[in-house]
C-alpha cells in the first residue's frame, strides 16, 4: 500500500503559526482600540489568517520539485510583478509605488515576488547537485538577485531590498559555495557599502544618520523614544492586555504594524514578551530540522530561504524597536498587522511543508 505523504506533514509547525498569528491578532486589537480609523482591522487580520491555513494545505500539496521545473517562469512572474508595480502602484505616502489594489484589496508584490524569487534561485544553485554551484551558476544567481532586488528598491523600498540579498546570502552560504567564492563575495560586499550609501536618497540617509547621532534630530527619535519608553515600562509582568499607557493613549505611532513589539513588551512584561520569542525559536528550530532533512539541496534551499525571510524580518523589527538597527519598514513575521504579508507568510510555510513531506521517496 502507498503510504501517504501526509504523514510527514509538520502539524507541530503549523500549531505554532497558528499561535503566533492569534497573538498577532490580540495585540492588533489591543493597540488599535480606541482609533476610528484602525476599526475593525483585527477582524481583517483574522481573516486572512485563515486565508493563510488555506493557503499552507494548498502549497504543501504543490511537489516543490515541479515547481524548480519552472524556475525561468517563475522568476519572468516575479520581474513582471515588480515592474508593474513600478509603473502603476500606488500608496499614500507621496512618489512611493509600493502596493498594487485587486477588488479594494491592498498587496505589496515585492513579498509575492521574493517566494517566487526564491524558488527560482534554489533551482539555479542546486542545478550541479551534490557538487556546489560553479562561478557561472553563481554569477547568474547574483545576477538575477540584483536586478530584482534593484526594481524593489526603485519603489523605493530599501529595507526590502536588503531581505532579498539577505535571502540569497544565505541560500549562497548554503549551497555549499567554495571559501574564495565566498571571501571573495563578502570582500566586495565591504567595498561596495560605503560607495552605495552616499548614492541613497536623502531620506533613506537621514534614517542611518539620525540612528548613529540620535541628537541630529529629536523630532525624527520620537518614535523610537516611545518605543523604549513602551518596553520599559512594561517590567517583569507587563501592565495588563490593553493597558498600555504609551498604546492606548496613541503616543505610540504605527503601534500595529512597525512597533508592535513595543506593544507587547508594554502589557505582557519581559516575560510576555521572552514567551513570544521563544515561539519563534521553535518555529525556526523545526524548520532547520526539516531542512536537514530535505530530500535534497533544492528542498533544503528552499527551506533556508524562508528560514531567513522569517528570521531577517524578525531580527531587523526587534532591532527597530530597541533603537539597536536604524528604522526600517519591515514587520514583524505573523504579529504586524498586514494582510498580504501575512498570507504570503503562510505560504512560505506550506512551502516547507512540501518539503518535510517529500524528504523521502515514497514507499510501496
Amino acid at each position: 500500500m502507498r503510504r501517504s505523504i501526509w504523514q510527514y506533514f509538520d502539524w507541530v509547525l503549523l500549531l505554532i503559526v497558528v499561535l503566533l498569528t492569534a497573538v498577532g491578532v490580540a495585540m492588533i486589537y489591543s493597540a488599535t482600540i480606541g482609533s476610528e480609523s484602525l476599526a475593525g482591522i483585527w477582524r481583517n487580520q483574522a481573516v486572512y489568517a485563515v486565508l493563510g491555513v488555506v493557503m499552507v494545505f494548498v502549497t504543501s500539496l504543490v511537489n516543490y520539485r515541479l515547481l524548480e521545473s519552472l524556475q525561468w517562469p517563475l522568476y519572468i512572474l516575479a520581474l513582471g510583478l515588480l515592474v508593474f508595480t513600478l509603473l502603476f502602484g500606488s500608496s499614500e505616502i507621496g512618489q512611493v509605488r509600493r502596493f498594487i489594489y485587486i477588488g479594494g484589496i491592498s498587496i505589496q508584490p515585492a513579498f509575492p515576488a521574493l517566494i517566487l524569487i526564491l524558488i527560482s534561485q534554489a533551482g539555479m544553485l542546486s542545478r550541479n547537485a551534490p557538487n556546489p554551484p560553479g562561478l557561472q551558476e553563481l554569477g547568474i544567481s547574483l545576477g538575477m538577485t540584483v536586478l530584482a532586488a534593484v526594481l524593489v528598491y526603485l519603489q523605493p523600498n530599501l529595507s526590502t531590498a536588503t531581505l532579498y540579498a539577505a535571502m540569497w546570502a544565505a541560500l549562497v552560504f548554503t549551497s555549499g559555495i567554495k571559501t574564495s567564492y565566498l571571501s571573495g563575495l563578502a570582500l566586495v560586499a565591504i567595498v561596495a557599502i560605503p560607495l552605495v550609501l552616499p548614492l541613497l536618497p536623502e531620506y533613506m540617509q537621514a534614517r542611518i544618520l539620525n540612528f548613529l547621532q540620535p541628537e541630529r534630530d529629536p523630532w525624527a527619535r520620537y518614535n523610537l523614544e516611545q518605543a523604549l519608553i513602551s518596553i520599559g515600562s512594561g517590567g517583569l509582568m507587563g501592565k495588563g492586555f490593553a493597558s498600555g499607557t504609551q498604546s492606548q493613549l496613541h503616543f505610540l505611532r504605527v503601534r500595529h504594524t512597525d512597533f508592535i513589539f513595543s506593544v507587547i513588551c508594554e502589557e505582557t512584561g519581559f516575560i510576555g514578551a521572552t514567551a513570544l520569542l521563544a515561539l519563534f525559536g521553535l518555529l525556526l528550530w523545526r524548520m532547520l530540522r526539516i531542512a536537514a532533512n530535505a530530500g535534497d539541496l533544492t528542498g533544503q534551499l528552499i527551506v533556508v530561504g524562508v528560514i531567513t525571510y522569517i528570521f531577517y524580518q524578525l531580527l531587523v523589527n526587534i532591532g527597530m524597536n530597541l533603537s539597536v538597527l536604524p528604522v526600517a519598514g519591515l514587520p514583524m513575521p505573523f504579529i504586524s498587522s498586514g494582510g498580504s504579508s501575512l498570507v504570503i507568510a503562510y505560504i512560505g510555510i506550506g512551502l516547507v511543508q512540501s518539503v518535510s513531506m517529500r524528504r523521502k521517496r515514497l514507499e510501496f
